[in-house]
């Protein structure tokens, strides 16, 4: 089995430090080949985006650029349809030899409600997946023994085929982009929520101006 490629999604909107100190710290638990991050397109849930896709782009590239092994993918972004991920990843077995493994990177609240992703039992069969758990979230136990017979918490074991689900401990800083949005002009705005060159680029362009 080759070394697992890691695919973390969002709409990263603005991405901040919670998502790159979470990739930095994944990135010592687990040997990726490389991580992709892919902005998300036109959403299956939600209606907007506040910044298009080019900007949300740029803005990785800018979070990223020191973070090795690290790969901003703007497909999903130049899908003119709605995005779905068991699509994308099945992209990715295209485009790699068959047995390679795919890790598939998520929030604990967003698997709180995977089961109501479109073909997520395909999904399954097209990756394993990495779930970042948060502080004092819990799952009722009846979702949990329904993935029981995929849950690990032997990486060795997470890498030998798909279907599997690693829970990764504490790596989640609790930042939100939607508070990011609503106070990154006020006086009181944290800076250390965003990298440095990200908010500059921000506040040259405009962004999330109300």
């Amino acid at each position: 089995m080759a070394k697992t490629i890691g695919i973390f999604g969002g709409s990263f909107d603005p991405v901040h430090v919670g998502h790159t100190s979470l990739i930095s710290d994944i990135q010592k638990i687990i040997d990726f080949e490389k991580i992709f991050i892919i902005p998300s397109g036109k959403p299956v849930l939600k209606n907007i985006h506040f910044v298009d896709g080019d900007k949300r782009i740029e803005m990785l590239d800018i979070a990223f650029k020191k973070n090795k092994g690290v790969h901003i993918d703007n497909r999903e972004v130049l899908k003119e349809e709605v995005s779905y991920t068991f699509e994308t990843l099945r992209e990715f077995h295209k485009e790699y030899k068959t047995n390679q493994h795919f890790s598939f990177i998520l929030g604990q609240d967003a698997f709180a409600n995977f089961k109501s992703w479109k073909n997520w039992e395909e999904l399954l069969n097209l990756c394993s997946l990495i779930v970042i758990k948060r502080p004092n979230y819990f799952f009722p136990s009846e979702y949990i023994n329904d993935f029981k017979k995929n849950i690990t918490s032997s990486l060795s074991d997470f890498l030998t085929g798909h279907g599997n689900i690693f829970f990764a401990e504490n790596l989640m800083l609790d930042i939100s982009s939607s508070d990011i949005r609503e106070n990154v002009y006020k006086s009181e705005f944290k800076e250390i929520a965003l990298d440095n060159e990200v908010l500059d680029y921000i506040k040259l362009n405009s962004l999330y101006k109300n």
